[in-house]
């Protein structure tokens, strides 16, 4: 009777957390990139996530990354949410005219949103991540990711949006930055 009430309980814990992840896809022309958020519970004064994503782009460059995020929630009256996060990073990147080059890092960054109270359904999100020389390896000396997006929710687990991002790693010993994204593009984000 205990294990049928335990086995009871996981199943509901689990299928709780379950709906709580999120499945990230977001394209351009020349660049798709696929992330899945795990959702790690609730953190104090806030939430956090385990993320996972891999991006690919025109010039055969791959880029995989790990990451952790936490986040607060929302401050009800300005609609404010700020995060800090770090994550491990590896690419090969192909540059046009340049041998490709094998680069990695672990890169520290943060995240800004804010959702006017009044239109709970959009959102505008800023991130950053920044990884100096000292914690860039391989071909690369420096890390950088910047990016702005409009979120849209279409319905309560469904996210649409449109943004601009740049990724970048400086690359050792001169040369021109190897840019593995630099432009607009639009995505979809699941909850399940």
């Amino acid at each position: 009777m205990l294990l049928r009430h335990i086995f009871a309980m996981s199943l509901s814990v689990a299928s709780a957390a379950a709906w709580s992840d999120t499945f990230d896809i977001n394209l351009n022309n020349d660049v798709a990139q696929f992330q899945y958020n795990l959702n790690t519970g609730r953190a104090t004064q806030g939430k956090s996530e385990l993320r996972f994503g891999v991006l690919y782009n025109d010039t055969n460059s791959l880029l995989g990354e790990a990451g952790l995020m936490v986040a607060n929630d929302a401050d009800k009256a300005s609609g404010i949410s700020v995060g800090v996060g770090v994550k491990v990073l590896t690419a090969s990147i192909g540059r046009t005219g340049y041998p490709k080059i094998n680069a990695s890092a672990v890169a520290l960054g943060g995240q800004l949103r804010f959702s006017p109270p009044a239109a709970k359904a959009f959102g505008i999100v800023g991130e950053f991540q920044f990884a100096p020389r000292i914690i860039t390896f391989a071909d690369a000396d420096s890390y950088d990711q910047v990016g702005l997006r409009l979120e849209y929710e279409v319905m309560p687990q469904t996210m649409a949006y449109v943004g601009y991002r740049k990724i970048r790693f400086g690359v050792r010993n001169g040369g021109p930055s190897a840019v593995l994204d630099d432009g607009a593009h639009v995505g979809v984000k699941l909850a399940f």
